[in-house]
């Protein structure tokens, strides 16, 4: 399996974060699965037509600034997007986001998030690397205050990858564990 370079040091970055978090208020961790939406082919290859294969993984790490805001560092997988008998397109990356929440009941909190991210795209006959601008949305429950459980989508919108703009989604289910 191949990563970005940046995704090796980004995962021990949110290691040293949870391991400092239990002498530091407002830092949580974080990880979700999730299903990937490809809008776009990827160098020719997948059908576009808003599927995708496999799961979606996401690792994160962030910072509670504000009751309302924090900042959250991430390490995710666009699953892949597949076309009959001639291989795949992957995406792996990692980002970085400003995440907005806004309560709405006991427990409950609606979330938005605007980033950027870098990440590799691969396919059975070439690789390149584009930046991406990421847009998410989503609803978080507290379980209590030492764990919340995530529901969200997440929007990238890759600015040159195979000299084009593919547009990948991702609907995410996760545990966010804080510090």
């Amino acid at each position: 399996m191949q990563y970005p370079r940046l995704t090796r040091p980004a995962l021990a970055l949110a290691l040293m974060a949870a391991m400092a978090g239990a002498h530091a208020e407002g830092l949580y961790v974080g990880g979700a699965l999730g299903a990937p939406q490809y809008s776009n082919t990827i160098n020719g290859y997948g059908s576009g037509d808003g599927g995708g294969r496999g799961v979606a993984t996401k690792l994160y790490g962030g910072y509670q600034l504000t009751p309302n805001f924090a900042i959250e560092g991430n390490a995710f997988h666009l699953g892949r997007s597949t076309t009959t008998g001639d291989g795949s397109a992957r995406i792996y990356g990692v980002g970085v986001d400003g995440v907005a929440s806004l309560p709405v009941a006991q427990g409950w909190s609606l979330q938005g998030s605007v980033g950027v991210a870098e990440a590799r795209l691969t396919t059975p006959t070439a690789r390149d690397t584009s930046p991406a601008l990421k847009a998410g949305v989503g609803v978080q429950y507290d379980l209590n205050s030492a764990m919340a459980l995530r529901v969200g989508y997440d929007r990238y919108h890759f600015t040159n990858a195979f000299d084009s703009k593919p547009n990948v989604g991702a609907t995410f289910v996760g545990l966010k564990l804080n510090y």
